[in-house]
């Protein structure tokens, strides 16, 4: 989603890019083809704010969320359910309903769809037509523009692909301009990622067979599936701007270590103690964070943890780099991770800040 900003004071408030976290959508297709999408409310996140005299720090964009989640969409259910599909220039024309804050109204937008199954799409949303009211701020000289852009990005799952197969996910753009860490090294590491997960996926072709080597084809599985879940997480928290933690994983780190530097003292000693990973994860059972080392992609610290960072010690990470000064790529690590992420993961899997 993107807002504008008008009013005398529009200089002062930002453009917001905001990502919709926590969304379902069905696709029937048959003979009438068929779309529903139910989003959660409450899980819109602010990922950047354009223009305004100040940029946009974590604290802002969470009072923002606050803002949305209170005052704007009331914690309310969203949802689109189609009343007609038809095929459009080469994509798709879709009509039907959109609810928000207990208001129904109709919606029309088109779809392209592309050769490998993916889904775009653009809409405005004028908050007016659902009986919503702009946000303001400065006493009325800042507001939010009425109409908002709804941007619409999916992917169908092939006619092909068992259930069982797995596709790697995309790289992110962000990634390839890392602080202290090359581009060269992260196409090289994505590689790696790749071989996991054609790696799953033939050992999972290889099982069905009848005359499978059990013991060894399920330890493999263990490698592979790990080096996968592994390198998603670490891809995926960075391509921030680092810095000190912020938002609700500096209240769990200050709560759970006391200091974010004894956090991270921490992590970066157990990062040069072992030899594949180390992980911040938070056990359930115990109910605190906790910096584990893990000597390989299937030594996995505990059960029932939730990992929220994942630091990557293989020297196929940093040696191209750094060499064998693991503890530079460390600090490039930590220079370059994306709390943003790292909260989004402390939000969807509903983690306490307090015990």
């Amino acid at each position: 989603m993107r807002t504008g900003r008008t009013g005398a004071a529009a200089k002062a408030g930002h453009d917001l890019l905001i990502h919709v976290l926590g969304w379902e959508a069905t696709f029937e297709v048959g003979e009438a083809t068929s779309i529903a999408l139910d989003v959660d409310p409450t899980s819109l996140r602010v990922r950047e704010g354009t223009g305004g005299m100040q940029p946009l720090g974590y604290e802002d964009k969470a009072n923002i969320e606050q803002t949305i989640d209170d005052e704007v969409l009331l914690r309310r259910s969203i949802e689109f359910r189609s009343t007609s599909v038809q095929r459009a220039d080469g994509g798709l024309r879709v009509e039907g309903e959109l609810t928000l804050v207990g208001e129904t109204r109709p919606l029309t937008f088109e779809l392209a769809v592309a050769e490998d199954g993916k889904l775009s799409g653009r809409v405005v949303v004028t908050q007016s037509n659902w009986g919503m009211t702009p946000y303001t701020g400065l006493f009325g000289a800042l507001r939010v523009a009425d109409d908002v852009e709804v941007a619409i990005d999916a992917t169908l799952p092939s006619e092909a692909a068992t259930h069982d197969e797995l596709a790697p996910r995309e790289l992110k753009p962000a990634l390839l301009d890392l602080e202290g860490i090359s581009r060269l090294t992260v196409l090289a590491h994505y590689k790696l990622y790749e071989g996991y997960v054609q790696k799953r996926n033939a050992i999972l072709a290889q099982l069905a067979g009848t005359d499978a080597d059990l013991r060894a084809l399920k330890i493999d599985l263990s490698f592979a599936i790990g080096g996968i879940k592994n390198h998603e997480l670490y891809f995926e928290h960075l391509g921030g701007n680092g810095g000190r933690p912020a938002g609700p994983i500096r209240r769990l780190i200050e709560r759970d270590f006391g200091s974010a530097d004894a956090w991270g003292a921490d992590l970066k000693a157990s990062g040069m103690a072992g030899r594949g990973w180390a992980w911040t994860a938070y056990d359930w059972d115990e109910g605190r964070l906790f910096n584990y080392v893990g000597d390989a992609q299937n030594t996995f610290p505990i059960w029932n943890a939730t990992p929220l960072v994942a630091l990557d010690v293989y020297e196929h990470a940093y040696v191209l780099d750094f060499q064998n000064d693991r503890a530079a790529y460390i600090d490039a690590f930590f220079a370059n991770l994306d709390w943003g992420v790292v909260n989004d993961l402390v939000w969807k899997n509903q983690i306490p800040l307090t015990r």
